[in-house]
């Protein structure tokens, strides 16, 4: 076992002496001693779930201490885009997110943990009951506070609230998700609870201005992979140009997930020719500044 684990951990020593020293550190109550060395072994193989739990530990043992926050805002980032399986940190993920008084995501993160762990030989009856506790305490009140901003707040707070939620962790909530998603709403505030539904959800109904669209995630993962495939094209064609990469990601993100048919890339030059010069147009042109006009009102409001 601790020739494998030599062969895993290779620097700045071996898994023996790191081990060693993470259990002395432990007896003599200087955790934080070793804080340092181990960010130097996770700077090199970011997302280890060891070196993971082992530096989240230690940032626990002071919790209001002001840069606590910040150094797990890091080390959760590295781990949920390096780890081979983000979700077996989800408990402390969780933990992070109720410190930062995000009660969704926290759920979010038990469920996945939850998944997880079904697929591995561990058990962890204490991932329910915290999450049975944080329904029952945190949830009312968020869920409550969730639908003041979608009724009374600007579309940047909506946007902000919206960052934080998830499908199918609680059935109140999904409720105000699918409504909304099927209300009468600028596509810029739908954007965010679409892009969640299309990785939560097996089925995805949701309404463009009068058009009303029903998608499974198998078709919304292929179309999706056609318009970002369509976007990364078109933008070269406006690298460096900030008023026609506005023009150009406010339409495509009027019709996502779904792809136009039409020449959008001569319609840009002719729309940003209309902005420039105050010019009017016509045809895919005129679509796409009024694409942008909605956008902007949309954030302005």
């Amino acid at each position: 076992m601790e020739k494998e684990k030599d062969q895993d951990y290779p620097f700045p020593g071996n898994w023996a002496r790191l081990h060693k020293m993470i259990q002395e550190a432990d007896v003599s109550g200087e955790r934080q001693r070793i804080e340092p060395i181990l960010w130097d072994w996770y700077q090199t193989i970011p997302g280890d779930p060891f070196i993971f739990m082992e530096i989240f530990q230690c940032a626990m043992e002071r919790p209001d201490d002001p840069e606590t926050l910040e150094k797990l805002q890091e080390l959760v980032g590295i781990h949920m885009s390096e780890a081979e399986e983000p979700a077996s940190g989800g408990l402390q993920i969780a933990q992070y997110y109720i410190m930062r008084d995000q009660p969704f995501e926290a759920a979010h993160w038990i469920n996945q943990y939850l998944e997880w762990q079904d697929k591995k030989d561990t058990v962890n009856t204490q991932a329910h009951q915290v999450l049975q506790v944080l329904k029952m305490t945190e949830f009312p009140a968020a869920i409550a506070k969730l639908k003041r901003t979608l009724t009374r707040g600007s579309t940047g707070e909506q946007i902000e609230a919206l960052q934080h939620v998830h499908f199918q962790i609680d059935p109140v909530l999904d409720n105000v998700l699918h409504e909304l998603l099927v209300s009468e709403r600028p596509k810029l505030v739908k954007l965010i609870v679409l892009e969640k539904a299309f990785a939560e959800l097996e089925v995805i109904e949701w309404t463009d201005g009068d058009v009303s669209n029903k998608m499974t995630r198998t078709e919304a993962k292929a179309q999706i992979e056609t318009w970002e495939k369509t976007v990364f094209s078109l933008q070269k064609s406006v690298e460096g140009d900030e008023i026609g990469t506005q023009l150009l990601m406010n339409y495509m993100y009027t019709h996502y997930p779904y792809v136009p048919a039409e020449d959008v890339e001569q319609a840009l030059v002719q729309a940003k020719q209309a902005i420039l010069h105050d010019e009017p147009v016509d045809g895919l042109a005129a679509e796409i500044l009024e694409a942008d006009l909605r956008f902007t009102q949309a954030l302005l409001d």
